[in-house]
């Protein structure tokens, strides 16, 4: 007879880069809502999925206060070095879920984002040297931020499955909050049934 009793957890989690739960963690001039997105935790309880916030490199690096920056900045061995070790605490955390037979649903991210972007980052070479009037949009490309791929990497190492990541497209201004939630919410109801 097993001493361990079966309580009401869903031994599902998703792991959620910290501005999605703290947008005060986000460079000024990004943030869309005040402090969390209740529509984004409302999808996450309806599924009673469990959420591991993870710490953000680039407030941990440079700050509250610091400029904008886009992934060429980043992209260098102190920064990626300082994430890789970001990503193994958080692998660490998968793999003890692993051990004992949770689930790491996914990974949701900032779309946008040169350290957190999954399908979208950003990259222009104008930025560097003194803060110039630069177009965050307008630099806005195709790829994964410095964070997510050292993540990425740490989870093949180890040799766990790679859940699925997603992107929230917040830093695109021009699409409509309400798509942006529609859209994560087929993503987990999709991973749900799966």
């Amino acid at each position: 007879m097993s001493l361990q009793r079966e309580d009401s957890r869903s031994k599902k989690i998703i792991f959620v880069s910290s501005c999605l739960l703290n947008t005060n963690n986000k460079v000024r001039d990004l943030a869309r809502y005040g402090g969390f997105s209740l529509d984004v935790v409302k999808i996450l309880h309806k599924y009673d999925l469990g959420m591991q916030q993870m710490d953000c490199p680039e407030t941990l690096y440079l700050g509250i206060q610091r400029w904008q920056h886009t992934k060429n900045l980043y992209d260098n061995v102190g920064f990626r070095r300082f994430c890789r070790q970001i990503a193994v605490r958080n692998v660490d955390y998968m793999e003890s879920y692993v051990q004992m037979g949770y689930q790491t649903v996914a990974v949701l991210s900032c779309n946008g984002s040169p350290t957190c972007g999954v399908t979208l980052t950003s990259h222009n070479d104008d930025w560097g040297g003194p803060p110039k009037d630069l177009d965050y949009g307008d630099a806005l490309v195709e790829g994964t931020g410095v964070f997510i791929e050292e993540l990425q990497k740490e989870i093949m190492e180890r040799g766990i499955l790679m859940p699925p990541f997603y992107g929230l497209n917040l830093d695109e201004p021009a699409k409509p909050f309400e798509k942006i939630l529609s859209e994560f919410e087929q993503f987990i109801a999709d991973l749900m049934e799966a």
